[in-house]
């Protein structure tokens, strides 16, 4: 523990003949301890987290017996009971839960490896962990489960019999009491749930960057195995480059196929410890995010050739499912499976596909409509065949220019690309 603070006595109150409240000294557990200890197999221990509250518990039964139950106590009760419950927020919140929780999430290292992985992942051995190990899931359910305790033990609202603080102040009439207990309660929940959400979200950025990490430094290195293993043409392409009459034995990248594989077993850890409401925040969040690594690629540096673009539709679904095992708001996901449909149609039956079979821009029937305008035509422009070689460089195919000049619109793909009209994050914020 480290050592308290030096409280400096009021001697103005002593001249006055007024005695000074007490307040017990903090003694946090020391944060450097925390950062290298065992925190399951110490300070979350099941012992450990029950001895407080039995000791608290056994001063409440002594001061009834001290100072009197109900009517008869009356404001000294109430005044002691407060005292004793103050002093254990104090204990159990800035002085035991509070540094735990924040040196959780102080241990995670929301930095990727330099080397890309080697995928993919064998699934008969554990799954990567994504930089957030088991027991930081584990250890959040244990302080999950210690609030609740806390709750219960001591506070135990609507409890008639129980003999605890609420029962106690009720019983006793103590209103100012009542008050100030209810004051440190709700301040010791809602410290700890703001340090609670801190340490989520440090988790969040660790597994988005992991996912960044197998997604991008895996899928696009020489180490993946299966599918496109090298970027064609001094490093342009990316893994749905995959020329005609390749096979497709393996249904989805090898980068997809590890990631979900992750996810899944992630998933089983983060539901164990989260409640449902926070569990689809999360997997929510994790989502977008997801969603914001994986598709800036294929609109800036990836080329679809109709055979690769059976392996991302795919890859898309993968994704999509593994999404979608918690939360509701996934919408972005329908749009990507639709705007990968451009990458299987024959360039006559595009237009169809974006306007509609009336041919009408106004219309509410294409995939312009339903996706955007500007993201159906540069989701377009990542076919293989949207431009060809000449003798004078890389030129637009003709059925490109004529396409183009039938709708009367620009191609978004000759200026700089807006990246936020792709962002799932954004839309997800409004």
């Amino acid at each position: 523990l480290d050592r308290p603070k030096v409280q400096k006595q009021d001697f103005s109150l002593a001249d006055k003949g007024i005695l000074e409240e007490y307040n017990a000294p903090v003694l946090p557990i020391n944060f450097k301890f925390l950062l290298t200890c065992d925190i399951l197999s110490g300070p979350l221990k099941s012992s450990v987290l029950r001895q407080p509250l039995i000791c608290a518990t056994d001063s409440l039964a002594r001061a009834r017996l001290m100072f009197g139950d109900g009517k008869k106590g009356g404001e000294t009760t109430a005044r002691v009971i407060a005292s004793v419950y103050t002093q254990m927020c104090n204990f159990y919140g800035p002085s035991y839960l509070y540094p735990i929780v924040q040196a959780l999430g102080e241990k995670l290292n929301p930095i990727a490896p330099n080397s890309p992985p080697q995928l993919p992942f064998d699934e008969n051995a554990p799954a990567h962990d994504l930089g957030v190990a088991s027991h930081f899931w584990v250890a959040l359910e244990y302080i999950h489960t210690a609030a609740k305790s806390f709750d219960r033990e001591l506070w135990a609202e609507n409890r008639p019999g129980s003999g605890r603080v609420w029962e106690i102040l009720q019983n006793t009439g103590g209103h100012s009491s009542m008050g100030m207990a209810r004051k440190c309660r709700l301040q010791f929940y809602a410290e700890l749930e703001s340090r609670g959400e801190t340490a989520i979200h440090k988790a969040l950025q660790t597994l988005s960057e992991h996912i960044r990490w197998i997604l991008v430094s895996g899928g696009e290195s020489m180490f993946a195995t299966g599918g496109n293993r090298f970027f064609s043409h001094g490093g342009t392409g990316g893994p749905y480059a995959i020329p005609s009459g390749s096979s497709l034995d393996t249904p989805n990248s090898p980068a997809v196929k590890s990631l979900t594989y992750c996810l899944r077993s992630q998933f089983v850890n983060i539901q164990a410890a989260l409640t449902p409401q926070s569990l689809s925040a999360f997997w929510s969040a994790l989502s977008v995010r997801l969603y914001d690594v994986f598709v800036p690629r294929i609109v800036q540096h990836y080329t679809i050739t109709q055979i690769g673009a059976v392996i991302l539709s795919r890859d898309v679904e993968a994704l999509r499912s593994v999404s979608m095992l918690a939360g509701a708001n996934h919408t972005h996901w329908d749009n990507l499976r639709e705007a990968v449909t451009l990458y299987m149609t024959p360039p006559g039956a595009l237009k169809s596909m974006l306007v509609g079979p009336e041919g009408d821009l106004s219309s509410t029937k294409g995939l312009m409509h339903r996706v955007g305008r500007y993201q159906a035509l540069v989701f377009m422009s990542r076919r293989a065949d949207y431009r060809v070689k000449t003798n004078q460089g890389p030129r637009k195919a003709t059925w490109v220019v004529e396409l183009l000049d039938d709708l009367g619109i620009p191609d978004p793909a000759d200026g700089h690309i807006n990246m936020g009209q792709f962002a799932a994050e954004k839309k997800f914020q409004t």
